[in-house]
C-alpha cells in the first residue's frame, strides 16, 4: 500500500476530527457510552426491500438471506462474494483470470461470461441502482446497512437477468449528528487494509457522509518462473453521500463515487500424476504456484501494445466513475421515488490462462479493454389503499448501456507472441418497463400478492475489422453475409403470484409461482464472423413453498424453502453444429431445459450470550432435455456449480465483563459443500469442501476502540473456483489483526 493512500484513508478520520466546531458539544448531548448498553434478549427484527419497500423479514413471501450490519460487523464480511458464503444454494467465485469479474450461481443458474453481449442471471443492486456488468460486481463495501441475497427470479420487481436471483446492498445514508469511523488490518500476504467514514452534518436540512477504503495484497500465489507473487490486489475507492431534507415529506439523497481494483488472478501448474479434480487427466495440480511465463506489468488504457512492447502483460485492472440519485416525496397516500444513476467503466486485462506454459509466446494469452456507460432511471410508488387491504407498488424503469471492447488472443508464438483473433465491437441495449405488485388482504391471515412486469428490450451489435493484425477482426458486412442479425428485441411480461397465510402472530406460510428471463445476445468476440451467431433469452419459472417462523419470545428462528425452478432455453457454450455454415464448433448456444429442486433451511437461536445459526440446503440441479444440435452436452451430465448438500453454521458469543470494562466478541462458523463440478463438459470438480472461520474481538468500553484476531479458511481447505486452460484456486488460509475506532 502506498503511503499516498494510507494516509488519504486515515485523513478521513483527521478531516472529520475538525470539520465539525460544533462536535464536542453534540457528543456531550449523547448519553454516557461508557454505559454499557443491555444485550439484545431475542434475535431482532431485520427490516428489508426485497419487494422494493421496507418490511420485516419474516413478513416477507419471499426466499431472502439479509445480513445486519451487527453480522457483517461480526463475521467480517468486505464485499458482495463474502456474503455468499453464508447462503443457501449460493456458490461464487472469481471468474478465470479476473480477480474483479465475479461469477455468482444461485440454485445452478449462473454465468462464468464477462463480455458484455452475455448477461448474467445474478444481478447486483446498490441503492436501488441497477449494475449491468460483471466487470466489478463484487462490490466492496464502503459504509453499508445492509445486504440482502434473493434466491429466485425476481423478475416482476427486479427485472430482467434476475432468473437465478439479486445481490441488493443497501449502503448506510449520513446520519444527522457528527461521527466518523475506522478500520486498519494487517494480515496474511502482506495484506494491509484500510478504511473510514465521516459524518458531517451541515446543518439539521444538509447532512452529509465521505468514505474512503485502500486494499493492499502481495499475493499468494508463486509463479515459479518469473519469482513474481500472483493473485494479489491494490484497491482503492472513495465515495460521497449528501441527504437533503428541505421539507418533512422530501427527500433528497445524492451520491458519487470512484473505485480502482487492480490485481491479477491465473491458473496453478500441475505435474504428472492423478488429479482429484480432472477427470480422465494425468496431472496433479500444485497450490499455490504457477509456471505461466507472462510477466506481471500495470495495465493500461491499450494493452495489446504493452503486451508487444515491454513483452509482459499479467494484469487486470477495473476503473468505475458512478453517481447516483435517489429523491423520496411522502404524498401522505403514499412515497415517490425517482432514482438515477450513471456508471463509467473502464476494464482491462492482460492473461495468460495456461499455468505450464514457461514461453510466454507460445501460451494462451486473452488481452482486452473495453469502456461501458450505463444510464437508469426509475420512477417507483409504494403506498397503502382501501383502507391498508391493499399495498401497492408500482414503476416504470429504464436502462441504455453502451460497451465499447476489443478482445485480442495470441496462442503458438516462439520467439514472438501471434496474434490469432481480434475481435472488436460496440454493443447498445435499451429497455424499458412497467411493473406493478400488489398486496392484497383478503382475510385478516390470508394474502394475495399479484404482479408483474412487461419489459421492453432492443440489442444491437456492430463489429469492426482489426486496425493492427492484418486478416484478423471483420466488419458488420461480413457477419449479415451469413444471415445473423445485428439487433435484436424482445417484449417479455413476467408475472408472480404468492399467497402467504399468518398461522400465528409469528408464523407464515406461503406459495408462490415467478417468472423471470435473462436476456439473449450474441457470440461477440468470436475470432470468425460465421461465429458470432445469436442466442435466445433465458426463462426461469419457479414454484415455491415457504415457511417463516419464531418461536419463544423471538430467540428462535425457524425459515424453510422449498423449490422447483424448471429453465428453458438454457444458455450454455459447448460444441454444437453452427446454425450458419452445419459445421461443429464452440458457441453459445440455447442447449436445453435444466430442472432444478431444492429445500433450503435457515435457522438461528439466542441463548443467553450466544446466538447460533445453521443453513443446510439440498439441490438436485439436472438436464432434462439437450438439443440435439450438440454431440458433447447430454441429459448424463449434471449443471455446474450446483452442489448437492451445503451447510453454512457457527455461532456468535458476545458478553461484557466489567473486570475488563468491555466486551469480549467470538465467532465461529463452518462451511460445507459437497463435490460440484465447475466445467459445463463434467471435466473438472471440486472436492468435499469445509472451510472454518474463527475470530475473537475486544470492545473497549463505549464501543469507541476494538481490537480483533481472526482467521478463514483455518484448515487451509484447498479448492479450485474454475477451469479453463489451467485450474484457478481459491483462498488459502489467512490471518487477519484488526483494529476499529469511532468517535
Amino acid at each position: 500500500m502506498s503511503r499516498t493512500h494510507l494516509f488519504a484513508c486515515t485523513g478521513l478520520l483527521a478531516f472529520g476530527l475538525f470539520a465539525s466546531p460544533n462536535a464536542q458539544a453534540q457528543d456531550q448531548s449523547k448519553p454516557d457510552d461508557t454505559q454499557q448498553a443491555q444485550p439484545q434478549q431475542g434475535l431482532g427484527d431485520i427490516v428489508v426491500t426485497a419487494q422494493r419497500r421496507a418490511e420485516k423479514l419474516q413478513d416477507v413471501p419471499v426466499a431472502v438471506t439479509a445480513f445486519s450490519p451487527a453480522l457483517i460487523r461480526q463475521l467480517n464480511l468486505t464485499d458482495a462474494i463474502s456474503t455468499s458464503k453464508f447462503v443457501p444454494g449460493m456458490i461464487s467465485g472469481h471468474n478465470a483470470g479476473l480477480g474483479s469479474a465475479n461469477a455468482y450461481y444461485l440454485r445452478g443458474l449462473g454465468n462464468s461470461q464477462s463480455t458484455a453481449t452475455f448477461d448474467a442471471p445474478i444481478t447486483t443492486y446498490v441503492n436501488d441502482i441497477y449494475i449491468a456488468r460483471q466487470n466489478a460486481n463484487n462490490y466492496a463495501f464502503f459504509d453499508t446497512e445492509r445486504v440482502e441475497i434473493l434466491r429466485g427470479p425476481q423478475g416482476t420487481l427486479f427485472g430482467r437477468n434476475t432468473t437465478g436471483g439479486a445481490i441488493n446492498v443497501i449502503l448506510r445514508k449520513p446520519a444527522d449528528h457528527f461521527g466518523a469511523s475506522g478500520e486498519i488490518t494487517g494480515g496474511s500476504f502482506g495484506r494491509v487494509t484500510a478504511k473510514a467514514t465521516v459524518d458531517t452534518p451541515i446543518s439539521d436540512k444538509v447532512l452529509t457522509k465521505l468514505s474512503g477504503y485502500v486494499i493492499s495484497d502481495d499475493g499468494y500465489l508463486k509463479n515459479i518462473t518469473t519469482g513474481e507473487k500472483l493473485n494479489g490486489e491494490k484497491n482503492w475507492g472513495v465515495r460521497g453521500d449528501l441527504r437533503l431534507l428541505p421539507t418533512s415529506n422530501l427527500t433528497v439523497d445524492l451520491s458519487a463515487e470512484y473505485t480502482r481494483n487492480a490485481g491479477t488472478y491465473a491458473g496453478l501448474r500441475s505435474v504428472s500424476g492423478t488429479s482429484p479434480y480432472l477427470v480422465n487427466s494425468t496431472t496433479v495440480p500444485i497450490f499455490y504456484e504457477t509456471a505461466s511465463g507472462l510477466a506481471r506489468t500495470d495495465c493500461t488504457q491499450n494493452n495489446i501494445n504493452t503486451l508487444l512492447t515491454t513483452g509482459k502483460g499479467s494484469c487486470n485492472l477495473t476503473k468505475v466513475n458512478a453517481m447516483g440519485a435517489n429523491v423520496r416525496y411522502d404524498t401522505g397516500a403514499g412515497t415517490i421515488d425517482y432514482i438515477a444513476g450513471y456508471r463509467h467503466t473502464n476494464q482491462g486485462y492482460s492473461v495468460q490462462y495456461d499455468g505450464n506454459t514457461v514461453n510466454p509466446y507460445a501460451g494462451y494469452i486473452i488481452v482486452d479493454n473495453g469502456q461501458n456507460d450505463q444510464w437508469s432511471q426509475e420512477l417507483k410508488y409504494n403506498g397503502s389503499l382501501f383502507d391498508d387491504r391493499l399495498n401497492l407498488t408500482s414503476g416504470v424503469f429504464y436502462l441504455q448501456e453502451i460497451t465499447n471492447d476489443r478482445q485480442t488472443t495470441f496462442n503458438g508464438g516462439t520467439t514472438a507472441f501471434k496474434a490469432v483473433q481480434d475481435s472488436i465491437y460496440r454493443f447498445k441495449a435499451e429497455t424499458a418497463a412497467f411493473y406493478a405488485q400488489g398486496d392484497i388482504k383478503l382475510t385478516d391471515p390470508l394474502t394475495l400478492t399479484l404482479g408483474g412486469r412487461y419489459t421492453w428490450e432492443k440489442k444491437t451489435l456492430h463489429f469492426a475489422p482489426s486496425p493492427t493484425f492484418a486478416g484478423l477482426g471483420y466488419g458488420d458486412g461480413a457477419v449479415q453475409a451469413y444471415g445473423i442479425p445485428l439487433a435484436q428485441s424482445i417484449n417479455k411480461f413476467t408475472p408472480r403470484v404468492a399467497l402467504n397465510y399468518k398461522a400465528a402472530r409469528d408464523v407464515m406460510v406461503y406459495v408462490s409461482a415467478t417468472n423471470g428471463f435473462k436476456s439473449g445476445g450474441w457470440n461477440g468476440t468470436a475470432a470468425v464472423p460465421s461465429a458470432a451467431v445469436t442466442f435466445r433469452p433465458e426463462k426461469t419459472w419457479s414454484y415455491e413453498a415457504g415457511l417463516k417462523s419464531e418461536f419463544f419470545n423471538h430467540k428462535l428462528r425457524v425459515n424453510v424453502t422449498g423449490y422447483i425452478a424448471r429453465t428453458t432455453d438454457l444458455q450454455a457454450t459447448a460444441a454444437v453444429i453452427s446454425p450458419v455454415t452445419g459445421i461443429t464448433a464452440q458457441l453459445p448456444f440455447n442447449a436445453g431445459t435444466q430442472l432444478v429442486k431444492g429445500v433450503e433451511i435457515e435457522t438461528s437461536a439466542k441463548l443467553g450470550d450466544f446466538t447460533l445459526f445453521a443453513n443446510p440446503s439440498f439441490m438436485d440441479a439436472k438436464y432434462t432435455y439437450i438439443t440435439p444440435t450438440t454431440t458433447v452436452l447430454s441429459t448424463t451430465l449434471t449443471p455446474v456449480r450446483a452442489p448437492k448438500f451445503q451447510m453454512s453454521s457457527g455461532g456468535l458469543y458476545e458478553k461484557y465483563i466489567p473486570q475488563l470494562k468491555g466486551t469480549i466478541a467470538l465467532s465461529a462458523a463452518w462451511r460445507h459443500n459437497s463435490s460440484y463440478w465447475v466445467s459445463v463438459l463434467n471435466t473438472a470438480h471440486t472436492q468435499t469442501e469445509n472451510f472454518v472461520d474463527l475470530g475473537a474481538t475486544y470492545r473497549f468500553a463505549g464501543d469507541r476502540v476494538s481490537i480483533g484476531f481472526d482467521v478463514s479458511n483455518l484448515t487451509d481447505q484447498k479448492t479450485v473456483t474454475a477451469y479453463f486452460l489451467s485450474l484457478f484456486p481459491g483462498d488459502p488460509r489467512r490471518y487477519t489483526a484488526r483494529l476499529k475506532f469511532k468517535i
